[in-house]
């Protein structure tokens, strides 16, 4: 440095270096002030007080208090005692280092008294020296996604159109209900409305919604314990569970026969939704709970079962699950087996019965009627065992089995010469409601060679008119493949002479129920009087059920009947006697 020139000296370097080390934190502070100030979550400090020493910007937003006036205050004047106790626990365990960094949901009652819920994180600081000197941490609002939480876990545990519970919430109830001890008496009632699809079909699905939500504020009336539940399992059926009953099981029966009583009483009065009354009863079935031997499945079963014989014994009924009830189940399942070991032991039987001309020489047609060759009981008819087969839904494969094998018989006897012979098949609703009816059908007849003039379809008058536009439909294309419609125990059903003309049939067939007084009771006479002018006028041939003497004859050839079946002609036929009849 030359001669004369001073620099500056030590103190003022010293001061020079301080100025820029406070303009360089002032700096860095009014960057973290600016980053904080423009967070949308709140950045806190507390002292050891736990009272606010710094709150940024959001804190007004978020709580709808100022910053001036929420400094040096205590944490949890706006929380809950639980909020608070459950906090400052955590703060301790931040100081006795049990924790490194804490995080807990509580409850805001804020400015304008309305609850948000905040999520509140934070570790403990430490000054200068080491020692712990408060708390710095961030508080969200959580409510949006809470709100969006609880209702996403609402819509998986509730109906969507009742809003009571759905199966998976009922069944979680149930497994905490079946670890309980013993001694507590609870109960099941599985409530199913009787013909609400013709509530449905009739008024449309609205308004049977609108009858699905009453039932349901009306099975709610009598969840009065917090552990009581209504559940909707789908459709119209629903579930009310009763906790905590009692311990004296007579006495839980008689309260509980009362309870379902004045249920099925209140869900049979009159509705009025909108301008519409409508009314509609239930059945019920009842089944009280066993903690020590029941599962999920068995208490299913058994108030299924209960509902079952509600519905079976005449609707708008309570049923209980007991002793009785079981051993019938036990029975009915028996059966069901046995039903289904008979379609795989191909036990049943084809018999046929004839159809025959007045002369009684001539078979034209002849019934086709199932036989189950019991391997204990012998020969089964069907009025013993084909309700059942609907029950269990066992009708649609027997009744596939019924078309191919007539099939294949009748190919058989084609080719022994028997050409002109017609085979009346009969089928049931279900069958006849199934997609792939006719298609089977056309399967079978292509598979054996014949032609649909050989078959004839019998139906009931329940099925013929059950959506006529639906069953016209598929009549026409049966009639397309050459197939004969009949419509068997005509008069028995609906008595609608006015679906006659729509409907495209070929057959009448009188039951034999009005065959068997013929000709002395007057009323048998009159109806079968009345159906031969109906059916010669328009055009369809007449077959009689059940001829068993020659006065029934001589009366039905008198009102020209052309076709007679019954046992003064033959009995049903196994297929080698029939075949001996007629080759």
């Amino acid at each position: 440095m030359p001669d004369g020139l001073k620099g500056p000296s030590s103190s003022e370097l010293l001061s020079q270096a301080q100025n820029r080390l406070i303009e360089h934190l002032q700096a860095s502070e009014k960057r973290y002030e600016d980053l904080v100030g423009h967070l949308r979550d709140v950045v806190f400090h507390l002292d050891l007080a736990l009272k606010w020493t710094f709150l940024n910007q959001a804190w007004h937003g978020m709580s709808g208090y100022s910053i001036e006036n929420s400094l040096g205050k205590y944490f949890a004047e706006n929380l809950s005692s639980q909020d608070t106790q459950k906090c400052t626990a955590g703060f301790q365990a931040l100081l006795t280092k049990q924790l490194t960094e804490m995080s807990e949901e509580i409850t805001f009652n804020t400015a304008d008294n309305d609850k948000r819920i905040f999520e509140l994180s934070c570790r403990a600081v430490k000054d200068e020296t080491g020692q712990f000197a408060g708390f710095a941490g961030i508080i969200t609002d959580i409510t949006e996604r809470i709100v969006a939480e609880n209702k996403i876990t609402f819509m998986a545990y509730h109906d969507a159109l009742t809003g009571v519970a759905n199966r998976r919430l009922l069944m979680e109830h149930l497994a905490q209900e079946l670890t309980k001890p013993c001694g507590h008496c609870s109960a099941l009632l599985y409530i199913d409305l009787d013909n609400f699809k013709q509530v449905n079909d009739h008024y449309g699905h609205t308004v049977g919604d609108l009858l699905l939500c009453e039932v349901s504020d009306v099975l709610s009336e009598y969840a009065q314990d917090e552990e009581d539940l209504v559940a909707r399992m789908g459709g119209d059926e629903f579930i009310l569970f009763l906790s905590n009953l009692g311990e004296n099981s007579a006495l839980v029966t008689q309260k509980l026969v009362q309870i379902t009583e004045k249920i099925r009483v209140q869900l049979s009065e009159p509705v009025l939704l909108g301008k519409l009354k409508i009314q509609i009863t239930s059945s019920i079935g009842v089944v009280t709970l066993d903690h020590a031997t029941m599962s999920h499945s068995d208490i299913f079963k058994y108030a299924d079962a209960a509902l079952y014989h509600s519905k079976n014994t005449g609707k708008n009924q309570v049923r209980f699950y007991d002793e009785e009830l079981e051993q019938s189940e036990r029975r009915r399942h028996q059966l069901e087996d046995e039903l289904s070991q008979a379609i795989t032991n191909e036990e049943f039987l084809l018999y046929y019965q004839p159809q025959v001309d007045a002369e009684g020489t001539t078979i034209l047609k002849a019934e086709v009627l199932l036989r189950w060759q019991h391997p204990r009981h012998g020969i089964v008819n069907p009025d013993e065992f084909i309700p059942h087969l609907e029950e269990y839904g066992l009708i649609i494969p027997v009744g596939k089995w019924i078309l191919e094998e007539s099939c294949r018989q009748l190919k058989v006897w084609h080719n022994a010469g028997k050409h002109e012979l017609c085979l009346s098949i009969n089928v049931s609703a279900n069958q006849f409601k199934h997609p792939d009816f006719i298609e089977f059908i056309e399967i079978c007849l292509i598979k054996h060679q014949i032609s649909g003039e050989q078959i004839e379809l019998e139906l009931t008058e329940g099925v013929a008119i059950h959506d006529i536009p639906s069953t016209i439909k598929k009549m026409d294309r049966l009639q397309e493949l050459g197939i004969r419609i009949a419509l068997d125990d005509f008069g028995t059903g609906y008595s609608s002479l006015s679906y006659l003309k729509h409907l495209p049939i070929n057959t009448l067939k009188i039951d034999q129920s009005f065959v068997q007084g013929l000709p002395h009771d007057g009323y048998d006479a009159a109806i079968v009087e009345t159906t031969m002018v109906m059916a010669h006028h328009l055009g369809l041939t007449v077959v009689a059920e059940g001829v068993e003497n020659r006065v029934q004859l001589a009366f039905l050839k008198k009102q020209q009947c052309h076709l007679y079946q019954g046992f003064l002609f033959s009995q049903p036929l196994n297929v080698d006697r029939f075949s001996e009849l007629i080759l």
